[in-house]
């Protein structure tokens, strides 16, 4: 999980409870998977704008190009977990 911080400070073991628990929640995402962003970087393009990437992805994925899996992370605010789509490519020995 990466390193987040609360946006407020974190008072107390009640709210030090709450950290825990949910960075227990989290899953760690392995090497090589990117969200949906970090993909379209690496592929010299911007972010989601349109409908038009999304179908790009899906395309890629259908075409055995990319894989596609949800991580449950920790959102911006570090204070839910959430299940987000994350891309790597396909290795070519699958």
């Amino acid at each position: 999980m990466r390193d987040r911080k609360w946006n407020k400070p974190i008072r107390g073991e009640w709210a030090s409870a709450l950290e825990s628990y949910i960075s227990m929640q989290a899953e760690v995402v392995p090497p090589g998977w990117k969200r949906v962003t970090e993909t379209l970087q690496a592929m010299g393009l911007k972010s989601i704008g349109s409908g038009s990437r999304s179908k790009m992805l899906l395309e890629m994925i259908q075409k055995g190009i990319l894989e596609r899996k949800q991580f449950r992370v920790a959102d911006s605010s570090g204070r839910r977990i959430m299940p987000i789509d994350h891309y790597r490519l396909v290795s070519k020995g699958k």
